[in-house]
């Protein structure tokens, strides 16, 4: 489905699920910011290829996809809504969104990057000895089932300061295992200058995506 106009609630949960790390469930959600994300507007978001849902239990569970994530980023340059969900606080807080846009243009720092850090879910500071574990503990921490295909322009944030080299590195051995799968990104075109940079060279072929079979 191409880009849809989102109302405001659906603007509003689609920010809430970024400041929530890029996942959560109903109960996070509406313990953050008082609505949930049911009916109609999962649907469209659904539909549109902006979040993932899951029913866990009693309650869903969402996840911001790659587009989702780039709806995010294109919001904080939009404007305000206007008329009855409109108001000044609004267009002061979106104004903010604007200014928070440059700085990450300046610092050259993606969105989710920001906010892991913001967060306090990034720097794990791994010793080299742990590494593999530590790409595990922060490919675990992204992906929302076993299996799941997760960017390592996201996962490299979450490393700390280990030496880049020492990091490919221990990607290569983990290509190794069975479980652990690392591809190039089918679609090529789609990747940012960051996905470029954040990719593996194994065997002459940069490698983009990880995936892990189980825990």
């Amino acid at each position: 489905m191409d880009d849809i106009e989102l109302k405001p609630l659906e603007r509003a949960l689609l920010l809430a699920l970024m400041t929530l790390g890029g996942s959560a469930s109903n109960n996070e959600l509406r313990d953050h910011v008082g609505n949930t994300l049911v009916g109609a507007p999962r649907t469209r978001m659904n539909a549109a290829g902006l979040v993932e849902s899951e029913k866990q239990g009693q309650t869903y569970h969402h996840a911001l996809t790659e587009k989702g994530w780039a709806r995010c980023v294109a919001e904080l340059d939009a404007t305000a809504p206007t008329g009855r969900a409109g108001s000044p606080l609004g267009r002061v807080l979106y104004g903010v969104l604007g200014v928070l846009k440059g700085y990450l243009d300046v610092r050259d720092i993606s969105l989710a990057e920001f906010v892991v850090t913001a967060r306090g879910e990034g720097a794990m500071d791994a010793a080299p000895a742990d590494l593999t574990q530590s790409i595990k503990d922060a490919y675990w921490r992204l992906a929302r089932r076993p299996q799941d295909w997760v960017l390592l322009t996201r996962i490299r944030p979450l490393l700390g300061d280990v030496p880049r080299d020492e990091v490919d590195e221990t990607l290569r051995e983990m290509g190794r295992l069975p479980e652990v799968h690392l591809v190039p990104r089918a679609d090529q075109k789609s990747l940012s200058d960051e996905d470029r940079e954040a990719a593996v060279l194994i065997g002459g072929q940069s490698k983009h995506l990880l995936a892990i079979e189980a825990r």
